[in-house]
């Protein structure tokens, strides 16, 4: 049964990403709460290329199932206290294909706020149509989706500023129940965007900026008493065995994997190579003398790749005017890959400023993994596509762990 919030004795109030959280100082809260959060399978609709929102209609193909059940694998040490889902049944689907991949099973508690945003205009339609025939809701969805609005049964709204509203109200509600827990919560790609944006602080200007793939797994640690959550990682799909994050929204543009150096580069170096083996990479830039180093080891194989090297602290600013000096082109309608291999905390400042985030710190980087960039021509805004992504081989050798 729910809690009522309102019935805690001594409640204390705390804030996690402008939201007010109510915390009964009588639930021991030691240790910082883990959220795992996983985007549902492939369903019908994403097979057909429509609109989902909050229409019911939708359900998980055959791979959805598949990939669903590989998630699970990949989950299976996990201690997970709760499940929650949307009332949705494509995420009802994927819950249930996940605990099948279990030796423990949890009741599945299915929450209204998790449902995906409404949409009901759009609901059924074809991207293509929406994209073609209705040119001017859909730049203002893209390019602003936080002055989106949309006729619905109760008059006009704004889907994406309701939807963060739904978020900031689960926070509020959840992580009092299960604070020092490992919760586990299977949504919707548009809902998720909004869980990570509440809680790490970022305007729904930005709702755009993080991509969620089906069975893309994000992991956020909230901290006792901070004032934002971590993200420990985002949208990581090595489990199912892709090379790198689907890149949706369209081949063009730029895509930068960003790589972090440290103390223990060495360590680093055999997942790196495994992850960026089979890739196209145009460039790369590197900065500290160290993070050449790593940079010229990781491309061994990669002997055609254009490497540039600065010791600038200003960094993050000096790569876009460098590769522009050096006039580096691609065909038409290609994309270009680069790597930036360079200090944790100018990578963080890098991703924090590319999604609307504050402070660079709760994007903490780990070595051996990569974040994943698009710059795409087709919207103003980038996307992190991926943040501290494993790789599969990386995976089946057991050099790293997909969930830390």
């Amino acid at each position: 049964m729910p809690i009522d919030l309102e019935k805690l004795e001594s409640v204390k109030l705390y804030s996690f990403g402008g939201t007010e959280i109510m915390i009964n100082p009588s639930i021991p809260f030691s240790s910082p709460t883990r959220v795992i959060l996983v985007r549902h399978g492939r369903s019908t609709y994403n097979e057909q290329g429509r609109y989902q929102g909050a229409s019911d209609e939708s359900v998980l193909t055959e791979k959805g199932h598949q990939d669903a059940r590989q998630t699970g694998l990949v989950l299976g040490e996990t201690t997970v206290s709760a499940i929650y889902t949307s009332p949705l049944q494509r995420t009802q689907q994927t819950a249930q294909a996940i605990q099948s991949a279990w030796r423990t099973s949890l009741p599945i508690m299915a929450h209204p706020d998790l449902k995906e945003i409404d949409l009901p205009a759009w609901a059924g339609l074809r991207y293509q149509y929406v994209r073609e025939s209705l040119t001017a809701d859909y730049q203002r969805w893209i390019n602003a989706p936080h002055q989106f609005e949309m006729i619905g049964p109760h008059g006009v709204r704004r889907p994406v500023q309701d939807l963060y509203h739904q978020a900031q109200r689960f926070w509020r509600q959840i992580l009092p129940r299960h604070a020092g827990q490992t919760l586990l919560i299977v949504s919707h790609g548009g809902t998720i965007r909004a869980l990570l944006g509440t809680a790490l602080g970022l305007s729904c200007r930005h709702y755009h900026t993080l991509q969620q793939s089906n069975c893309g797994i994000s992991m956020l640690r909230f901290p006792n008493h901070a004032s934002l959550a971590r993200l420990e990682s985002m949208n990581d799909t090595s489990h199912l065995g892709e090379a790198l994050p689907k890149l949706k929204a369209g081949r063009q543009g730029l895509r930068l994997l960003m790589v972090p150096s440290g103390e223990n580069d060495f360590q680093s170096v055999q997942p790196l190579r495994l992850l960026l083996r089979a890739q196209k990479l145009d460039f790369c830039v590197s900065q500290s003398d160290a993070a050449q180093m790593l940079c010229k080891a990781i491309l061994a194989e990669h002997p055609q790749t254009i490497q540039l090297h600065t010791n600038r602290t200003d960094f993050h600013h000096l790569w876009l005017q460098t590769l522009n000096n050096r006039q580096i082109q691609t065909q038409s309608g290609e994309i270009l890959t680069g790597v930036l291999v360079a200090q944790s905390q100018i990578l963080q400042q890098m991703l924090s400023h590319m999604i609307g985030a504050h402070q660079g710190f709760h994007f903490p980087l780990i070595g051996g993994r990569v974040s994943v960039v698009h710059c795409p021509t087709t919207q103003l805004t980038p996307i992190l596509q991926s943040m501290n992504f494993t790789g599969p081989a990386a995976i089946q050798r057991g050099l790293v762990s997909c969930i830390s």
